[in-house]
């Protein structure tokens, strides 16, 4: 009976590891093969998202960061550089559309800070519901988001640029959504919560820097769509009423 029992509880654990792993709706990474020879908008190195498209070109352009100042995880990250002038953005859509859901990259602005905005824009069709990033009207130890007319800041209370971040977005079907950072080299976290409406559906990122001048980069890596976390939370409940039923039929 005990071996029944350990049996039973080994495969459930089995699939709820393989269920976990097939929660990832979209994913890509710069160390994926696509770019081992640079970065063209056709390059797609991951799943669930379409290929690459330029949303402004004002100046300045993208790369493949190497350098160990630069990159944020594992071998090679992407890049955007600004010039004189800066303005260069780059979107990257969902093959679906997402009514709720959970994104996260991982960001390094190696800006000075004081021209524009570096950072992450989210856009329902054309229109953008959500950006986030360092604003010069923030400082640098703050990181600044905007929605709608309403805008506020994550205050961590160090040094940000240069620093390895994680930002973290969950919105649900409501238009409720926290934006989360944390400082990857350090203890330092913060999240804000808002509404950004109901009825929107994120279809893409944009990833931008609005900066001018040389050596003034927006590196970013390891972009991730996962479904909400009560979705996942209603997953893990199941296979636990699946365990406690199959213990009592044992």
């Amino acid at each position: 009976m005990r071996v029944v029992k350990g049996l039973l509880v080994a495969a459930i654990a089995l699939s709820a590891t393989t269920l976990w792993a097939q929660t990832l709706i979209a994913s890509d990474d710069a160390d994926n093969s696509a770019y081992d020879s640079g970065w063209a908008l056709t390059d797609n190195g991951g799943f669930g998202f379409g290929n690459w498209y330029e949303i402004s070109i004002g100046g300045g352009g993208r790369f493949i960061a190497t350098a160990p100042f630069q990159v944020l995880d594992g071998n090679r990250s992407w890049g955007l550089y600004a010039s004189d002038p800066g303005d260069y953005a780059i979107g990257r859509p969902l093959l679906a559309p997402r009514s709720s859901g959970a994104f996260t990259v991982l960001v390094r602005h190696n800006v000075s800070n004081e021209v524009g905005f570096t950072g992450i824009t989210v856009y329902s069709g054309s229109a953008e519901v959500l950006r986030f990033g360092l604003h010069p009207s923030a400082g640098n130890n703050a990181v600044f988001y905007q929605f709608g007319q309403n805008s506020g800041v994550i205050n961590l209370g160090t040094e940000l640029r240069g620093s390895r971040l994680r930002y973290s977005l969950v919105w649900d079907t409501t238009g409720d959504f926290t934006l989360s950072v944390s400082r990857l080299d350090g203890p330092e976290s913060g999240s804000a919560s808002g509404n950004w409406g109901s009825g929107v559906a994120v279809s893409a990122f944009g990833f931008n820097n609005y900066n001018s001048g040389s050596f003034q980069d927006l590196i970013f890596d390891k972009i991730e769509v996962v479904p909400e976390p009560a979705s996942l939370l209603a997953l893990g409940a199941g296979l636990a009423g699946l365990a406690g039923l199959r213990r009592r039929k044992a």
